[in-house]
């Protein structure tokens, strides 16, 4: 416990700390937490599949706090939100399971895939951001894509938020809404597979630690600012930050 709490506090630690911070607001905002925290932790040295499973202990803490001031609002129905839920429980699991059993390469090489289909994905919708209004009639989406987002979210996650972000949006609801709806799926599919890899024992606590604290910190800060993110931002950002993971990526497959 002494060596944590020296870790916890030092210079390093509070770096940790800070980009915990900056990856939730970003994550919370628009989506992208992995673009920050993923190339943060591989930068100090942290294992591909170590920098996973932190990510998905600080994403998942983070999202459930959020989660909590969500219900305590009234504003996501519990009963609403549960059928993705379970299959985000299901998604992350099973996506951290096959990641534990693919090499780095392979990780990147699919992760390059998905991001680039996620991308043409966005492009083809940009322009249903600015039509959805919080007054418009919500249809009820299908669980299976979330499945789907959420085993990918599992295995290694950078995009996923966005991918739920953008699903819910397609689903006819409204920005906002679609981003509180992707912190319960986020929660379950993070919560998820963050066991798995526990009980596989790839968690280094004196990373984990300093990083979720900062992530509880940015992610609630990230939920105050969403409101006031104007759509032509947007319009403008999203795109941008999957073309930016996608280069990350291919950099990582490259180098």
């Amino acid at each position: 416990m002494v060596i944590f709490l020296n870790e916890w506090f030092s210079v390093n630690g509070l770096m940790l700390f800070s980009i915990g911070i900056i990856a939730a607001m970003i994550g919370v905002m628009f989506g992208a937490a992995g673009f920050v925290l993923l190339p943060a932790m591989l930068l100090v040295g942290v294992p591909i599949h170590a920098t996973v499973a932190v990510n998905k202990f600080a994403t998942g803490i983070s999202s459930f706090t959020n989660v909590l001031t969500l219900l305590f609002k009234k504003d996501i129905s519990l009963k609403e939100i549960l059928p993705f839920m379970l299959m985000a429980c299901f998604g992350g699991v099973t996506g951290a399971f096959l990641a534990t059993r693919l090499s780095e390469q392979i990780m990147n090489i699919m992760a390059c895939i998905i991001l680039t289909f996620s991308f043409f994905i966005v492009l083809k919708n940009n322009k249903k951001l600015g039509i959805v209004t919080e007054g418009d009639q919500e249809k009820r989406p299908s669980s299976i894509t979330p499945f789907f987002i959420s085993m990918y979210d599992g295995g290694f996650g950078p995009g996923s938020a966005l991918m739920n972000i953008m699903y819910f949006i397609k689903r006819q609801h409204s920005y906002v809404k679609a981003v509180e709806l992707t912190r319960f799926v986020m929660f379950s599919s993070c919560m998820s597979a963050f066991v798995f890899y526990y009980l596989f024992g790839i968690v280094d606590w004196g990373i984990a630690i300093p990083v979720t604290a900062g992530s509880i910190l940015g992610s609630h800060v990230g939920m105050r600012m969403v409101q006031y993110i104007k759509v032509k931002w947007l319009q403008i950002t999203l795109p941008a930050i999957f073309l930016l993971l996608i280069a990350q990526v291919v950099r990582d497959l490259l180098f």
